[in-house]
Order: C-alpha cells, then sequence, then structure tokens
C-alpha cells in the first residue's frame, strides 16, 4: 500500500499556481535545555554499571559453568590415565573383608594420581568420579580432583586419610558434601584394592583450625587408632556452598575393603564410570 503523502494547502502544487498557499512549515519544538554535569555524570554512572553487571555474570557463568566442564573433562582424562595402567576390575560384586589388616598404598610423587573417589550418594548430582592426587594446590584442585594432603595417612592406614576438593567451580567436586549423613559410604578405588569407608560426623571449622585432619582429628597429640578418612571443603555460614569463610569437614572410618582381583563394591558395580 503506497504511503499517504501529508496534503498541502492548496489544490495545485505551489510551484503551478500563484494564489496558492505556502507550504505549513511544521510546527516547531521548544529547544530542549543542556544537560547538567550532574546528570551527564549518572548517565554514564549507570552505563558503566550495567557494562560491569554484564561482565560479572558473563565472569560467573564462565568460571561456574564452561570452566568446570573443562575441570571436568581433564579429570576424566586423568581417571582413565589411571585405569589404564593398572588391571581391570573383576566385574562381580566382591565380599567386603573386616578382618586383619588391609593393604595399604605407597606414597606417590606430587600432582600423581594413585587412586579414585567415589560418593555412590552423589550419583547424578555431581562430579562423584574423581581422581585422587598427591597435593592440594590449586593446580590439583583446580582440575576436579581430590587432593591428598600430603602429610596424612594413605588410604588403608591407621590414622587419617584426608582430602580436599573444590566446593563450587572447577569441576564442583565437593559441591553436595552436606547431603553425606551418617553410614553413607565412601569408597577409594586404588590400584590393588577397593576402600569402604562410611561417614560418622561432620563439623564446620574456620579455615586455621587444621587439627582436624590430625592423625585424630582435633586430638593432633593423641595416638590414632582408627583408620579414618576426612573430606574438608569450602563454606559459608551465610552463603553456603558459595562462600568460603569456613571449611565443612565430613570424617568417615574404614569398615572394610576388597581385593580388585576378586570383585568390586556392589555400589559401584554397573556404574559407568567405572565399568
Amino acid at each position: 500500500m503506497p504511503h499517504k503523502l501529508c496534503p498541502m494547502t492548496a489544490t495545485d502544487p505551489a510551484w503551478m499556481t500563484t494564489g496558492s498557499a505556502p507550504l505549513v512549515p511544521p510546527a516547531s519544538h521548544p529547544a530542549r535545555k543542556p544537560r547538567s554535569a550532574i546528570a551527564i555524570i549518572l548517565g554514564l554512572l549507570g552505563e558503566v554499571l550495567i557494562t560491569v553487571g554484564l561482565l560479572v555474570i558473563g565472569f560467573v557463568v564462565w568460571q561456574v559453568w564452561w570452566q568446570s566442564n573443562q575441570a571436568v573433562a581433564v579429570a576424566n582424562e586423568q581417571i582413565a590415565e589411571f585405569h589404564a595402567s593398572i588391571p581391570e576390575p573383576v566385574k562381580v560384586a566382591a565380599t567386603l573383608q573386616t578382618e586383619g589388616e588391609p593393604p595399604t598404598v605407597e606414597p606417590v610423587g606430587y600432582g600423581e594420581t594413585f587412586g579414585v573417589l567415589i560418593v555412590p550418594k552423589w550419583y547424578e548430582k555431581t562430579n562423584n568420579n574423581m581422581p585422587i592426587r598427591s597435593g592440594t594446590t590449586p593446580e590439583i584442585l583446580d582440575q576436579a580432583a581430590a587432593g591428598h594432603y600430603v602429610d596424612t595417612a594413605m588410604p588403608g592406614e591407621v590414622g587419617n586419610f584426608a582430602l580436599a576438593g573444590h566446593r563450587r567451580t572447577h569441576g564442583n567436586s565437593f559441591r553436595y558434601i552436606n547431603d553425606l549423613e551418617f553410614g553413607d559410604q565412601i569408597i577409594v578405588e586404588t590400584a590393588h584394592t577397593w576402600y569402604v569407608y562410611e561417614v560418622t560426623s561432620h563439623r564446620i571449622v574456620l579455615p586455621n583450625e587444621i587439627d582436624v585432619i590430625a592423625p585424630v582429628p582435633s586430638s593432633p597429640e593423641e595416638k590414632p587408632t582408627k583408620r579414618m578418612l576426612t573430606l574438608t571443603t569450602c563454606h559459608s555460614p551465610t552463603l553456603g556452598e558459595w562462600g568460603n569463610s569456613h571449611r565443612w569437614i565430613t570424617h568417615a572410618e574404614l569398615v572394610g575393603w576388597m581385593d580388585r582381583a576378586e570383585g568390586m563394591p556392589e555400589q559401584v558395580l554397573g556404574e559407568v564410570e567405572i565399568d
């Protein structure tokens, strides 16, 4: 449909008739008052705040989602390399051994993988299977690994086998640590043995309360008699999993073990990341 032309005051174009009235000029608008310096500054400030807000949102998305996916991919590669270096487990449910002394694991070099941490309670929730590596520095934890405090016990030993992991970002390794309850199992897979621990307690402490990873937690002067496992991660009483002002600590005790040559824990039988 053609656009309608604005009507003129004469019936003929002005250049054809001398008596026609001139075109009506458009209505004039009052001149705008110049913006004050304060208004200009406030406008610029608003634009800056919007830009900063978008950058912050983008950074959070990158850190929580993209960065975590990359970390999990690295962790899965490390698990695959570890599994390729050891005999395949017999894929039948093995009997939990509770009598005698469990096998132990020799310490490895800094950064090396010597096991896999498996938390059945976390299945389909987060990066529930993660490599266990020697050390707790950022280059280890940032790759979605469970980092071993090198001065603590090894799996199966009397004392406290202590591990650290990120709560949020970099794989969200220990994100659901608050879901663990008394009696929940934590499984440690090594080259020759499956170690099965059960959760006994948890606590929230300040970052400098390092005696929670002592051989006897909170009693470093005592001689250990139990075979314990401790998980440590960030926490905040106000921000929960998003804060890092405190540490969430979960303690567990060894209830038994299995030889890989005889089978595997029923809880992980059929678990695709293990099979």
